[in-house]
């Protein structure tokens, strides 16, 4: 199948290629904590036994004392702060492959265009009126006092570094994705429709990740202040957000499909940064008996 096919496909199936890639993504994110809840313990069971296994054959290695301190300093931090901090690597990995194919000579590059062109052509009025305003949910205008409301509502809890870490974290997302866009200076597509305006460059979507930084980081929060039963809904919830903003930007055509993908990896690597970074924080506290922390 050609890149034009394939992109008119997509562009005539919106609502099916909406709901399977939602569907998908909350599958995914189910299964991985599902697994982190149920085999966590013995995964980390299983790590520790392969470090004492590997132990006698790194203490005869020049850098041995280095060795064996990564070793205590991974057990101490806990899978959930490492597995964090891989998921972050792994973001920051694959945001540098997509901003390295958006040129309109790689296929990635090729792709966006055709699929802007295909939706052009197919994308009703109806459906664009829909991810007018469902784009909204992502726009700083909509963010800003959404995050601002909430770092309001953490000061009158008495929450102070936990809103301050708030504030930064999704402050500082923000002017980071602008400063990548005068990086990269990627213009946008053009549309030929009124239901949506946009400036500036294009890549990496500041809704993709704005929308990823805040529901994520607000789910994450609410997850380990909120009761099992909750964890679920508020995980999906915040990941149809997530995945509805995007797409949005790509149908209303002003950003290319990759711009949201960049978004998107952008800003699964901050957040997950920052949890690690509050998992870690966490798991200091608890282990020196203050587990009524700032943050749960």
């Amino acid at each position: 199948m050609t890149t034009e096919k394939l992109a008119e496909l997509l562009a005539v199936n919106l609502w099916v290629v909406l709901f399977v890639t939602t569907l998908g993504m909350l599958l995914g994110a189910w299964l991985l904590w599902a697994g982190l809840q149920r085999h966590g313990a013995r995964i980390v069971a299983l790590l520790q036994k392969l470090l004492d296994r590997l132990r006698p054959h790194a203490e005869r290695l020049p850098m041995s004392r280095v060795v064996h301190g990564a070793g205590q300093i991974a057990k101490q931090l806990g899978v959930q702060v490492l597995l964090s901090m891989a998921i972050a690597i792994a973001a920051c990995v694959g945001f540098v492959e997509i901003a390295d194919e958006i040129g309109v000579d790689d296929d990635l590059g090729r792709f966006d265009v055709a699929l802007s062109a295909a939706l052009s052509q197919h994308a009703s009025d109806e459906q664009l009126r829909i991810f007018a305003a469902v784009t909204d949910l992502g726009d700083k205008k909509f963010l800003i006092p959404l995050a601002t409301a909430i770092a309001v509502l953490m000061l009158f809890r008495r929450r102070w570094m936990l809103a301050a870490t708030w504030l930064v974290a999704t402050a500082g997302g923000g002017l980071l994705n602008v400063g990548l866009k005068a990086i990269f200076e990627r213009s946008r597509p053009e549309r030929l429709h009124g239901f949506a305006a946009a400036d500036g460059w294009s890549f990496p979507s500041g809704h993709s990740s704005g929308s990823f930084i805040v529901y994520g980081l607000l789910a994450y929060l609410i997850v380990i202040n909120s009761k099992p039963r909750w964890h679920l809904p508020v995980a999906a919830l915040a990941m149809t957000l997530i995945v509805c903003v995007g797409f949005s930007r790509v149908i209303l055509q002003v950003h290319y499909f990759s711009d949201v993908l960049g978004g998107y990896a952008f800003g699964a690597a901050w957040v997950a940064a920052w949890i690690a970074g509050l998992e870690a924080f966490r798991r200091r506290q608890q282990g020196a008996g203050l587990a009524g922390t700032d943050i749960s």
